[in-house]
């Protein structure tokens, strides 16, 4: 037997009115993780890549997110 889900899933548009509801704090809430990122790469001497180039200040550590999240659509 097959599984089929359906091309529209309630979790995704769930998902939609969720960012449309909070348009203003996402960029606020992605600041705040992108600094506590930088922190802990900085703190904890870990490496986080992108492409293969170290991802260590705000604008890289937003790129590395940005492009991941392209990768998954």
């Amino acid at each position: 037997m097959s599984v089929f889900t359906s091309m529209n899933d309630p979790m995704d548009q769930d998902k939609k009115d969720l960012m449309n509801e909070n348009q203003e704090l996402l960029s606020d809430m992605l600041d705040i993780a992108i600094q506590e990122l930088e922190m802990i790469v900085e703190e904890m001497d870990i490496c986080l890549l992108d492409n293969m180039n170290e991802c260590r200040n705000y604008v890289s550590i937003f790129n590395c997110l940005k492009h991941q999240a392209l990768k998954r659509k």
